[in-house]
């Protein structure tokens, strides 16, 4: 099966149909999205969520079947949930005697997203799964390129122990034979005092282990148990160790790397093609030099690359998949301040991490925030921190800046002289009375037209995600936030779009609102407290917004060949169509006002068309007979013979009225 993951807590991935402008008539599709995540979120205390995409053509029913495969133990709990676009299609529970589950997804055009969570077993801290996408004619036949195989982690706590135990299983292959179990001190940060372990098979030792490649003869499909401890360096309290395991046939086993006392859990990432990659740290130097600092990059139970003080690691090669980058930090007697980036080697390449990390002494439990904003020429900038005020607001928030460790000065507005380089900003907030809050900040020029350097949001407390998008032309857009209910509802969920202190737009709990752009660049923030589960499944759309169109007539009725006066407007669209009537037909102005004249009962409509589609309007006058009239034709023969019964009257007065003698 394929292997891909994508990064665990935010892809940087809504029911993009759920905003809907309602018409006479149904919109057509949404155009230009500038931004569609359908995403699943985790705390930092489970197992990141493995997600990964495929494009069925042309549309047909599947099935999902996705597996436990127990190894090394069956997990605690594990589920999956199928999107289509930005749709919830599908979901399920893996049951825990049969340890499978199958999810009918429904045939549609567009790309599934799979998105698979769970709890491994707490003892080993690591589970195996299958995932298999079938055609529903043919439930039983994997198709390759849409199925899966891949491990969730538990986080590794760090621990205040000098030392720490690996007790897990292995289940060898169909082979007996010589296995060989290779242990690798990675030397990071520093060396281990000492590493040892052994096999076992119930309460009987096989084999001990050391430092290097071991090898020991294993029966075929048999589950053993293995045990390693280690013994930090004593200074640094910290270390990092690869275990596999292969048969033999040279197939791997086992493979995965293990942090020993204080080291964080790693953070992991997609690389989604085998490439060269760039890893940079950069102590920066404020507000003081930091006592330790270190970057390990690790592949499995292989060391990538490691730095153990400020420097670059150019070029070296990382396969397709997952990668853990372990980062290592001390302070001394006061905080400090380290950037990490790793990227691909090609120019202009999108990060695969890209951090910015304050790191306070031991006791000091501050909430700050670093930014780092590299300015194009020396001058005089304007710094500006503010509070968003949501979905909460800060007790308190301020800010500094420095470069070169020095800190700048700063006068009542903010502004500040800086040279060309990088310069570090260190927000310290006291967070809200409760729930979560957002804070921007934003490094520009000063003057009547400052330019942007450097813009940024940040959350605290919850899952927190921001995006940047940078607009040429001006255009409406609208921003659609949907909790797709699994594995259950957010406890709180909201977004918010801001460009500088300038507030554009909220939603909190789901929802939509349109906002108007200009030439700029623009923030997307997402911020959320997944439920009872500490997952959540959410989607975020930002697209053109729909057109909408009103067209009133004066009248509704008219007699024939007269006029009524049409009136019209229309929002987000571009161009407007007339149709309906021999007065009403062609390219109108996107609004307006016309007298057209009615021969006939007519629907006249008016159909508009913008970046977010099209939407119609319609109304209908009805024509009526003309009221009679003095001339010829049939309708006159009345009044004709009326005239003519009246003459004849008037000539018979006459006659009787005449005297004799004339007769």
């Amino acid at each position: 099966m394929r292997r891909r993951i994508l990064e665990a807590r935010f892809l940087a991935p809504l029911l993009n149909a759920a905003f809907v402008v309602v018409l006479m008539t149904a919109s057509m599709a949404r155009a230009d999205v500038l931004f569609d995540q359908t995403n699943l979120v985790g705390t930092s205390s489970v197992a990141a969520p493995v997600q990964y995409s495929f494009a069925e053509s042309p549309a047909a029913a599947l099935v999902l079947t996705l597996t436990d495969e127990q190894a090394p133990a069956a997990f605690t709990a594990l589920q999956v949930a199928v999107t289509l676009g930005d749709a919830l299609v599908g979901s399920g529970t893996v049951d825990a005697t049969t340890h499978t589950v199958a999810v009918d997804i429904p045939a549609g055009a567009g790309t599934y997203t799979v998105h698979v969570i769970g709890t491994p077993n707490a003892a080993q801290g690591i589970g195996l799964f299958g995932v298999c996408v079938a055609a529903a004619s043919a439930p039983s036949t994997c198709i390759a390129s849409y199925s899966y195989s891949g491990n969730l982690y538990t986080p590794s706590a760090g621990s205040s122990a000098p030392s720490s135990a690996l007790n897990t299983t292995f289940t060898t292959s169909a082979s007996a034979g010589t296995y060989t179990v290779t242990i690798t001190d990675d030397a990071f940060p520093a060396a281990l005092q000492s590493i040892s372990g052994g096999i076992a098979q119930g309460s009987t030792a096989i084999a001990t282990l050391s430092a290097g490649a071991n090898t020991v003869t294993l029966a075929a499909g048999t589950t053993y148990q293995l045990i390693i401890g280690a013994l930090a360096n004593a200074s640094l309290d910290a270390g990092l160790y690869g275990v596999q395991i292969t048969d033999p046939n040279g197939a791997i086993l086992f493979d995965r790397t293990v942090p020993v006392a204080a080291l964080p859990s790693a953070t992991v990432v997609d690389n989604v093609t085998a490439q060269p990659l760039n890893l940079t740290l950069t102590d920066q130097m404020y507000p003081a030099p930091l006592a330790a600092l270190g970057v390990a990059v690790t592949e499995g139970s292989t060391l990538l690359a490691q730095l153990t003080a400020s420097g670059t690691v150019s070029n070296f090669t990382a396969p397709a998949g997952p990668v853990q980058v372990w980062q290592y930090a001390v302070a001394g007697t006061q905080p400090g301040v380290y950037s990490l980036d790793l990227a691909p080697a090609a120019a202009g390449a999108t990060p695969l991490l890209s951090t910015t990390q304050v790191v306070n002494p031991s006791g000091n439990s501050s909430t700050s925030y670093a930014f780092v904003v590299t300015l194009r020429s020396a001058g005089t900038y304007n710094l500006a921190v503010y509070d968003l005020q949501f979905p909460g607001s800060f007790q308190a928030i301020s800010a500094t800046v420095a470069q070169n460790g020095a800190v700048l000065t700063e006068n009542a507005s903010g502004d500040f002289t800086a040279a060309q380089g990088p310069v570090v900003v260190v927000v310290d907030v006291t967070p809200p009375a409760s729930g979560t809050g957002v804070f921007g900040v934003t490094v520009q020029t000063s003057g009547a037209s400052p330019q942007i350097e450097g813009q940024f949001t940040e959350a605290v407390g919850g899952v927190f995600n921001s995006q940047t998008i940078n607009l040429g032309t001006s255009s409406n857009f609208a921003v659609t936030l949907v909790d797709l209910g699994f594995p259950t509802k957010f406890a709180d969920l909201g977004a918010i779009v801001s460009s500088g202190r300038q507030v554009l737009g909220k939603i909190y709990g789901g929802g939509s609102f349109n906002f108007a752009a200009t030439p700029g660049t623009y923030l997307i923030t997402f911020i959320a407290t997944p439920g009872a589960d500490n997952y959540g499944l959410y989607s975020l759309n930002v697209a053109s917004a729909a057109p909408t169109v009103t067209l009133t007539s004066s009248a509704s009725s008219v007699t024939a060949g007269g006029t009524v006066t049409l009136t019209w407007s229309s929002a987000n669209a571009t161009t407007c169509t007339a149709s309906g009537g021999s007065g009403w037909t062609g390219s109108e102005a996107t609004s307006g006002t016309l007298a057209v004249s009615v021969a006939a009962t007519e629907t006249l409509t008016l159909a508009c068309t913008g970046p977010g589609g099209s939407a119609t309007q319609s109304v209908s006058v009805t024509a009526t007979a003309a009221p009679p009239s003095g001339g010829g034709g049939s309708t006159q023969l009345p009044w004709i013979l009326t005239l003519a019964g009246l003459s004849v009257v008037t000539a018979r007065s006459r006659i009787r009225r005449a005297p004799a003698a004339s007769r």
